[in-house]
């Protein structure tokens, strides 16, 4: 008995140390990821100065939004939600007013520009008939959407 214990240990041991072989193998043949490469300076320029040039298309974008506005209609991606509902009964005129622009950060989706300050005032009827004019400011105006990179430009898609 043994022998044959010997080499049934033996015969074990082969196995293991064939199936250690045969994993180390299979995990050295995956696909290892590329290494991440490091940003040349260049590419950290171009990525701010597209940065840049996204910040002031934004800004344009949203200096057109106040001028838009109207008590009838709030122009669409323009990130602006006045709760006007509860007090007004009707509005007769908005006038908004850019306190700080939204800072834009890029992202792998798109952009988002977040911490702007805007300030509503609100003129009409309120809900018991009489006049009523109120200011609503927020300190955490955003706004998100797509951007599309075409060489030196960029096109923003505010929603």
């Amino acid at each position: 008995m043994r022998r044959r214990a010997a080499w049934s240990l033996g015969i074990i041991a082969l196995v293991l140390l064939l199936a250690g072989i045969a994993v180390w193998w299979w995990q050295s043949s995956l696909d290892q990821p590329a290494p991440v490469a490091s940003r040349s300076p260049s590419s950290v320029a171009t990525e701010t100065d597209m940065r840049d040039v996204a910040q002031q298309e934004l800004d344009d974008h949203l200096e057109s939004c106040i001028v838009d506005a109207t008590a009838e209609v709030l122009p669409e991606g323009c990130g602006l939600r006045i709760p006007w509902g509860t007090e007004f009964a009707a509005v007769d005129r908005v006038r908004l007013r850019i306190d700080r622009l939204p800072v834009l950060e890029l992202t792998e989706e798109g952009f988002v520009a977040d911490d702007g300050v805007l300030v509503a005032t609100v003129t009409g009827t309120g809900q018991n008939g009489s006049p009523r004019t109120e200011t609503y400011r927020t300190e955490s105006w955003s706004v998100r959407g797509d951007i599309t990179r075409e060489g030196s430009s960029v096109a923003l898609d505010v929603w």
